[in-house]
Order: C-alpha cells, then sequence, then structure tokens
C-alpha cells in the first residue's frame, strides 16, 4: 500500500500505460443496487404543498458508487427522476427540464473543471438546484483553497506555506525547518503528499515547479505548474481523524499512522470508534461556516496536548460501507442536539442518503422551491 501511494510508483505506471498497447481508460459506471437494498432507505417527510423537483442524475464512475445510493434514496421517496448524462454535447439541452442535477465527480482534475464550469452555468443561467454546488464544486480536491478560506475563518489549520512567486518561494524553502509535507493541488488518498527532509530537496523542487514545462505529478496529463503548498510537518497521535457532518448528524472514524509512514489517508488502516466531542464540534463549525450540506473534515491530534489541527476537507469520500461509524462495535450516527451535546443513535445507513436528503431539504424545500 505504501510503495503504491509514492511519486515514483505512479510516475513508473503512467509510462507502462504509454507504452503497452491498450487505451487504459476509466471504467463505466458500477451498479451496486444488490449491495445497497441490503439496508432500509432514509425516509424524507416532504411537505404536501411543494412540489418534488426532476431530479437529474449523473452516474458517477467511482468503484464504489454514489449514484446507485442517490437512486434508492429518490425512488424509496417517491421522488421523480432521470439519469443524466451530462457529459454528452448536449448536456444543457438536457439540463432544461431538470429541476435538480446530482453529480458525484470523480476526483481527477479533468472532470473536476468540467463540474465547475457546468455547475456554474447550471446555477446561474437555468436555476437548477445542484449537488455539488458551485461553492462546493471550487472547494472539492482544492487544497490551497481550503486551506487559505479555513485560514480566514480562523479555524485551526495547519500551518502551511502558499505561494505563486518563485522568487518568495526559494526564499522560504531555504529558512524553513525541515522535514515539511509537500503537496499537489489535487489528490485525494494521500496521492500527491511527500515528505521533503531538507532545505537542498525542497530548493530543487520548487526550481522544478518553476520551470517551463512543471513538476510531474502522478496525474500523467497535470504538472504542478507555478506554485508551491508546503504544509508543517505536524507530529501525530498515531492516527488522523475523519468527522462527517451532515446537517445535525455526525459520522466519523479514525486512520492509524503505519510505522515508518506519515500518512494515514489512503493505507487502508480504518479503525471504527466514537470521535471526541471536540472534533465533532470543530467538524460543525467548519460546515456550518461554509454553509455547506455536508462535509468531511481531517484532523490531527497534538501527541502532548490533545490539540486538533485541520488537514483538509472534503465534500466527497470513498465509502465502503453503510456502517461508518460504530461505537462499541455498533453502528449508528450521533446527532446534534441544541444544548450542544452528542446523543448516539444506533443506525446502519448509506451515508449519500443521508447527505441527499439533507441538499433537498436546504435547497428545495427551506428555500421556498417548488410552491
Amino acid at each position: 500500500m505504501r510503495l503504491t501511494h509514492t511519486r515514483e510508483f505512479q510516475l513508473l505506471k503512467n509510462v507502462v500505460k504509454r507504452v503497452v498497447p491498450g487505451a487504459h481508460a476509466w471504467h463505466g459506471p458500477v451498479d451496486d443496487g444488490d449491495v445497497v437494498a441490503a439496508v432500509d432507505p432514509v425516509p424524507m417527510e416532504w411537505p404536501a404543498d411543494v412540489r418534488k423537483p426532476l431530479v437529474g442524475l449523473v452516474q458517477d464512475r467511482d468503484d464504489y458508487p454514489y449514484w446507485t445510493k442517490y437512486r434508492r434514496f429518490l425512488e424509496a421517496n417517491d421522488i421523480p427522476w432521470r439519469v443524466y448524462d451530462v457529459h454528452r454535447s448536449d448536456w444543457l439541452a438536457q439540463a432544461a427540464r431538470l429541476d435538480c442535477v446530482v453529480w458525484r465527480p470523480m476526483s481527477f482534475p479533468s472532470e473536476l473543471e468540467e463540474c465547475r464550469r457546468k455547475v456554474f452555468i447550471l446555477e446561474r443561467e437555468l436555476g437548477a438546484l445542484c449537488s455539488p454546488s458551485f461553492d462546493e464544486a471550487m472547494l472539492y480536491e482544492d487544497k490551497l483553497l481550503q486551506h487559505e478560506l479555513l485560514a480566514r475563518h480562523g479555524f485551526p489549520v495547519i500551518p502551511a506555506f502558499i505561494s505563486h512567486s518563485r522568487e518568495e518561494a526559494l526564499e522560504s524553502v531555504r529558512s524553513s525547518s525541515y522535514p515539511a509535507v509537500w503537496k499537489v493541488a489535487v489528490g485525494s488518498g494521500s496521492w500527491g503528499v511527500e515528505l521533503v527532509q531538507d532545505a537542498r530537496r525542497a530548493e530543487r523542487l520548487v526550481r522544478r515547479v518553476f520551470s517551463f514545462h512543471g513538476r510531474r505529478t502522478y496525474w500523467p496529463y497535470v504538472a504542478q505548474k507555478d506554485y508551491v503548498f508546503i504544509q508543517r510537518y505536524e507530529p501525530n497521535a498515531g492516527w488522523d481523524l475523519r468527522v462527517i457532518s451532515i446537517g445535525d448528524l455526525m459520522l466519523g472514524y479514525y486512520r492509524d499512522v503505519p510505522a515508518g509512514e506519515f500518512r494515514a489517508s489512503g493505507m487502508g488502516t480504518v479503525r471504527r470508534g466514537a470521535p471526541p466531542e471536540e472534533a465533532m464540534r470543530l467538524a460543525l463549525r467548519v460546515r456550518e461556516a461554509l454553509d455547506l450540506p455536508s462535509l468531511a473534515v481531517d484532523m490531527l491530534a497534538d501527541p502532548a496536548d490533545g490539540r486538533l489541527s485541520i488537514i483538509e476537507t472534503s465534500s466527497f469520500i470513498m465509502v465502503r460501507t453503510p456502517m461508518q461509524l460504530q461505537v462499541d462495535g455498533v453502528p449508528g450516527v450521533f446527532v446534534h442536539e441544541d444544548d450542544d451535546t452528542f446523543r448516539f443513535v444506533p443506525l446502519i445507513v448509506w451515508q449519500q442518503e443521508l447527505v441527499l436528503r439533507e441538499v433537498l431539504r436546504r435547497g428545495w424545500i427551506d428555500a421556498g422551491r417548488g410552491r
């Protein structure tokens, strides 16, 4: 697992794909409806005087798809829907008949660019309710934007240096402390995350990034060009923590850091357990400050004093199981009460259904649409 997450491994794999015959295209949509059906659907109360929207459902290409969970939620709650192929040339004509578009964009630079462009038009020109919204699409998988926005709001982000200036970047890396964590803007599961051990190495990376061609990334068609994002290396308590805030519901789990590794994300070391209340409150405050229906917040805890620092956020994560949160082996969710306490409720549920319910509640019912 650790070997496959190195930049060198990915560059070699890209070279092999160029040399060995074959298209190496990403697979089409996966339909895991039989897996989804094993869990009860999420119900949604709908006001009698509010028309239900016609939902255009984009079939994502994730190995653990979102669209099948969305589909089941829509069917279980009698919300009209149709498959919407947003990638076709007639995507805009198709959208003219839709009230809402639901799309789990893949974390590929090419699809993120497409999503941001098209959601902008869908929201601004057609007035469609979109999930993700344009704001969510901009934040998703943009580590620079996330860091700068969270820091602007005063949240405890891990200190980082971000610059698009070659001269400033060179000056900074020569005087920084090491090791330091080097990141590319787009990358999930610890892809594009490296540990830089000294100033000499950092200076070489900066010069390459600001060269004419930029520096190769694990994306074979995208270079890191004219920007640096270097996070301070923070000690950890042997794990990081992901807390997912969906309305007043909270999910979450730990990810243990393997021996000899500094990353936990993508290492396959998930451990289920109740997140600290402080972490749930922080994730809730971040989501509310950004005014989003749902958000996953990744954090580190200082081993000395337990102080939490935010690594990054995400609107979409890999969801392998309907049991994202477990307390003493019992799956469920935490409910944030009015008195700022958290109540555990046993429940097995697909996270995507909770999110879509929150999107429709906020963006359609509470927003006064369909009346």
